[in-house]
């Protein structure tokens, strides 16, 4: 002991030692022996050898702005270790660690201290402690200052005699000054800031290997210190090698990257997607020192840059889905006004090749005159009424208002009109009512009356539509029924539900929103309530979407209109579901629909009807809509006199029927009829292609309209040509692939029709049957670059408008039988 004391009175000068010196007791932590620099700032040694001198570290406080800078060092190499204990906490620790060490050093009774195993818990050092000391003032006032502290070990080799200890803990401490600890509060604060930044960073060096890295990158990516630094950067990115490599070319020129996206792997396996900003920091020699790396979280930009482009494929498949709709509206515009140009043109040619004796034009041209007219005049009815709906749809799109006109309207008279005006030959494909029945059921309900007071043309409209529709998707043999209730309350109020049923498939998916909840007030299954089917879309092709954000229903969703914008309807642009549930609501009622069991579908409605003055109860019945005469068919069986006459009274028109099958029965059956005209052939011709020569130049017509097609037809057959029309490009393909090589030697090509479009039957004829030197004509009314591109693409002959003229249509005849019989 009187060598440790004599130590210490040694180092007490300030000569010697300017430092703090103070020995502990390792059991007990309590002082043994100080210098006297130490009780020239801390106090006498009385003051504090009965208490643990880790108590003179001041207690331990949140928000000290020096208990983050505050670190152990080792005294091995000196490395600070940042430690996430208070200001007290910190300097018991280091005490209590060589305290424990010389323990278990004196219990194995070990000579000069300790075994391998904690010979390293010996020594340490700590800085910035806070301490509270008595002996910097004359009166003794208790004063803080802030000391590094060296913490080491001696052994007193068996001095200590008289209850004192064999070894004690020595303490090293260095006050800092007033100037030095406000440097240190100011670096505390700025490792505080590099540390707890709100972005991640860290340094390379130029090996790839991570110097340091803040705290902020270490929770983004999950790893320890430890796990992190002194790692190659590479082991944390491996899916992007090349691109780290490029990055350290690019560093490595003297040149900074910014907003590089790098995706790192986090210590749980996942990938997050980064920014990286960057530059070096080189050494005063110019070698490369160490990279400055910003890492930003990049997922953010990530899900926005995948909702544009999910919004941009949205509005792309928009825009397409509309210009597929405004074709398909032209073509359905164009179609007829091409057939009713070239109809006007041969009636003109008629009546100027007669001149001054039209008026003595026999019963057979005069028939067929008027029969053009009449196909010309329903074809412009047709189209005139779809533009309007198309019109009106968008007016009622932009919060345009319907002007009515309320009058009393008969139940019975208004029903009927609407089923007698169904016309089967422009709903059906096959032109015919294929035995569909349609009637009108009129129900009184409580004395209900016959009439109705609303907008007659209105209504009308709506049940044309509705009808129309029911019409166009039941099966052959369907049923099909408009029915109307007048309904009169007990408290004297009055309505009509109307009521279209049919046994068809029912409504394609996308048409309405889904089934739900009652309309209260409406008779029911329990006279009270009826099953109310959610509102119509605002147009028959989309489907609400509501808050959806998943792209795969979003897909779905979007294909499911595309498919329905492909699906050309027969004479239609499909607007009159949603027209209809304009003019409803514009009448005073809600358009609503339901799936009938086991199949079928009910579109319905309720009107309000307000009548002033007295009528009769409506009468129940069920009026059947009168049959039509069968559709005129055509044969061309040689053995069948008669049948051949009907060809021959046909023939102006060019005899064509529906071929939607290619089956053939009886008389009843369908069959594909071809006009065949004589001509004969040059010698020319003759001399080089033998009997083909003579062989009649036979067209296959693929077109949908009817007249358009007739039209067509009549003019090739005054050109001495057979012909033979298909009404889709399903039907042309299955002619072609059932025809026996030679049997066209030209295809007229529509390019929009229903079923199949022209573009998709000229690519499985040129790609599937092989047939290349078929000529191939695209006939249409869209005159686009992009359609003609598609064309020439796909192996189309030629690319030609509608309507074509009569002399370009003999030109291309004469070039193409030239071309066959070898004649140039």
């Amino acid at each position: 002991m009187a060598t440790l004391q004599n130590t210490l009175q040694f180092l007490s000068s300030p000569t010697s030692c300017p430092l703090t010196i103070v020995a502990l007791n390792p059991r007990t932590g309590q002082p043994i022996a100080v210098n006297s620099t130490f009780e020239s700032i801390f106090g006498p040694f009385y003051k504090f050898k009965e208490w643990d001198f880790s108590n003179a570290a001041c207690e331990d406080a949140s928000g000290n702005p020096h208990d983050e800078s505050s670190s152990t060092e080792d005294d091995g190499d000196g490395e600070e270790k940042k430690r996430e204990s208070g200001n007290r906490s910190k300097f018991t620790e280091a005490i209590g660690r060589v305290r424990n060490a010389l323990c278990v050093a004196s219990a194995d009774g070990g000579g000069n201290g300790a075994s391998n195993n904690n010979q390293d818990d010996l020594t340490g050092r700590i800085r910035n402690i806070e301490m509270l000391t008595l002996g910097t003032n004359e009166a003794g006032l208790p004063i803080k200052h802030y000391f590094d502290w060296t913490i080491g070990s001696v052994n007193l080799n068996g001095e200590g005699g008289d209850g004192m200890p064999a070894s004690a803990v020595i303490l090293y401490g260095d006050m800092v000054n007033e100037a030095e600890s406000s440097d240190r509060a100011r670096d505390a604060e700025l490792v505080d800031f590099l540390q707890n930044a709100p972005i991640a960073m860290h340094w390379l060096n130029g090996d790839g290997i991570v110097l340091w890295a803040n705290q902020t990158e270490l929770n983004v990516l999950g790893y320890t210190p430890e796990e992190y630094i002194g790692q190659p950067i590479m082991n944390f990115c491996p899916d992007e090698k090349d691109l780290v490599l490029e990055i350290f070319k690019q560093l490595g020129s003297g040149n900074a990257i910014a907003d590089v996206p790098v995706r790192f792997r986090t210590k749980d396996g996942k990938l997050v997607h980064l920014l990286i900003d960057s530059n070096v920091a080189y050494n005063p020699d110019g070698s490369f020192g160490h990279t400055r790396c910003f890492i930003r979280d990049d997922t953010a930009r990530k899900i926005r840059n995948a909702r544009t482009k999910l919004l941009l494929e949205e509005n792309e498949r928009s825009l397409r889905m509309l210009e597929s709709f405004l074709s398909k509206t032209l073509h359905h515009v164009m179609g007829p006004l091409h057939a009713l140009r070239i109809t006007c043109e041969i009636v003109s040619d008629r009546l100027h090749l007669h001149g001054d004796s039209a008026n003595t034009l026999d019963a057979k041209e005069r028939e067929n005159n008027s029969e053009l007219l009449d196909r010309a005049t329903e074809t412009i009815t047709t189209t005139t009424r779809m533009v309007a709906d198309v019109s009106d749809l968008a007016r009622f799109d932009e919060g345009a208002t319907l002007k009515t006109k309320f009058g009393t309207v008969s139940l019975h008279d208004v029903g009927l009109e609407a089923i007698e005006k169904i016309q089967f030959d422009n709903l059906r494909k096959s032109r015919r009512d294929d035995g569909i029945s349609v009637s009108l059921s009129l129900v009184g309900r409580d004395d209900g009356p016959e009439s109705m007071n609303t907008d007659r043309p209105a209504l009308l409209r709506i049940l044309a539509h509705l009808l129309e529709n029911s019409v166009r998707e039941v099966d052959t043999g369907g049923k099909v029924t408009l029915q109307m209730t007048s309904i009169r309350t007990r408290d004297g109020m009055c309505s009509v539900l109307v009521e279209v049923m049919d046994n068809g498939k029912g409504l394609p998916p996308g048409t309405c929103l889904d089934q739900g909840g009652y309309v209260k007030g409406n008779k029911g299954n329990n006279d009270n309530e009826m099953p109310a089917a959610a509102l119509f879309n605002r147009y028959l092709i989309s489907k609400n979407r509501g808050d959806s954000t998943d792209p795969d229903q979003l897909q779905k969703i979007r294909s499911e209109m595309e498919e329905k914008l492909r699906d050309l309807k027969h004479n239609g642009v499909g607007v009159g579901l949603p027209l209809s549930y304009h003019l409803v609501r514009v009448l005073g009622g809600d358009l609503r629909h339901e799936k009938l069991s086991p199949t079928g579908t009910k579109i319905w409605f309720v009107l309000p009807n307000i009548l002033g003055g007295n009528f009769a109860a409506l009468t129940t019945k069920t009026i059947l809509k009168k049959e039509l005469p069968p559709a005129e068919i055509s044969f061309t069986l040689p053995q069948e006199s008669n049948k051949r006459k009907r060809v021959k009274d046909d023939a102006d028109f060019g005899t064509f029927v529906s071929a939607s099958d290619g089956h053939t029965d009886d008389d009843t059956a369908t069959m594909q009829s071809v006009t065949i005209a004589s001509a004969e052939p040059a010698p020319e011709a003759v001399a080089k292609s033998g009997v083909k020569a003579s062989t009649p130049f036979s067209v296959l017509v693929v077109e949908d309209t009817d007249i358009c097609a007739r039209l067509l037809m009549m003019q090739l057959k005054k050109m001495k040509c057979s012909t033979q029309r298909a009404e889709n490009g399903r039907v042309a393909v299955d002619l072609l692939r059932d025809a026996i090589p030679g049997t066209y030697d030209m295809v007229l090509m529509d390019l929009r029709m229903p079923v199949m479009d022209g573009l998709e039957a000229t690519k499985i004829i040129r790609n599937d049957f092989k047939m290349n030197d078929l000529p191939i004509l695209a006939l249409t009314g869209e005159m686009r670059d992009d359609i003609q591109s598609e064309c020439e693409r796909i192996g189309l002959t030629e690319f030609l408008q509608k309507p074509l003229p009569r002399k370009k249509l003999q030109e291309l005849v004469t070039k193409y039988k030239a071309a066959r019989d070898g004649v140039e």
